[in-house]
C-alpha cells in the first residue's frame, strides 16, 4: 500500500503554443546563431507559462513539433518560414468536494453564511431607519410622533425672547398696497409717437 504525498491533480483541459519566425539561410537551411528563430525548448517553455497563468501548477503529455518550409530562394540567400508548436494537458491540484469535507468544516461554513445574514440583515435595518429619520415631518406618509411629557424644569416660566425683524430691504421697490382708498391716484404718464 502507497500513500501519496503529494495531493491528487486534476485535468484542467489541453495547452497550445505556437510560434513562427522567417529567417535568411543557405540552401541547406537557416543560418546558425539566427535570433528570431523560434525553438522547440522555447515553445514549451511558453507552454509551461501559459499554463501557470491559467491556475496550473504543471503540464503533462508535453509534445512538440519543429517545422521548417523554404519561402523564396536566390543566389545568395534563402528566406525560411520556421514554425513551433508545444502542446500537453495542464494538470492543477484537486479541489475537495462538498461531500469529503468533515462536519466542523461544514458547521464552520453555515455559521458563517447566518453571520452574514444577520449582519446584512442589521444593517439593512439601519439603513431604513435612518431614511425615516430622514424624511421631513409635514409629510402625509408620515404620522406625528407624540410629544415628550414635560419635565419637571420645564415649570418654571420661561422668558422668551424673539427674533428683531428683519431690515428692510433696500434695493428692491416696495411693493404697492392693496388699499386705493389712501393711495393718490397714480400720475399720468406721458407718451411720444414718432
Amino acid at each position: 500500500m502507497s500513500i501519496s504525498i503529494r495531493p491528487q491533480m486534476t485535468p484542467m483541459g489541453p495547452v497550445h503554443v505556437r510560434m513562427t519566425g522567417v529567417v535568411r539561410g543557405d540552401e541547406k537551411g537557416p543560418g546558425i546563431g539566427i535570433v528570431n528563430a523560434p525553438t522547440t525548448a522555447e515553445a514549451t517553455a511558453e507552454l509551461h507559462r501559459v499554463a501557470r497563468v491559467s491556475g496550473a501548477d504543471r503540464v503533462v503529455s508535453v509534445a512538440a513539433d519543429y517545422r521548417r518550409a523554404a519561402l523564396a530562394g536566390g543566389t545568395a540567400s534563402t528566406q525560411w518560414r520556421i514554425e513551433v508548436q508545444a502542446w500537453g494537458t495542464a494538470m492543477a491540484p484537486a479541489k475537495p468536494e462538498a461531500a469529503e469535507q468533515t462536519p466542523d468544516e461544514a458547521q464552520n461554513q453555515e455559521a458563517d453564511k447566518t453571520r452574514d445574514a444577520e449582519a446584512a440583515k442589521k444593517a439593512q435595518d439601519a439603513q431604513s431607519k435612518a431614511r425615516e429619520a430622514a424624511k421631513p415631518e409635514d409629510s402625509p406618509t408620515n404620522a406625528k410622533a407624540p410629544e415628550p411629557a414635560p419635565s419637571p424644569q420645564a415649570s418654571a416660566p420661561a422668558v422668551r425672547t424673539e427674533a428683531p425683524p428683519p431690515p428692510p430691504a433696500t434695493s428692491a421697490p416696495s411693493a404697492p398696497s392693496l388699499d386705493t382708498a389712501s393711495a393718490p391716484p397714480p400720475a399720468p404718464v406721458a407718451t411720444s409717437e414718432r
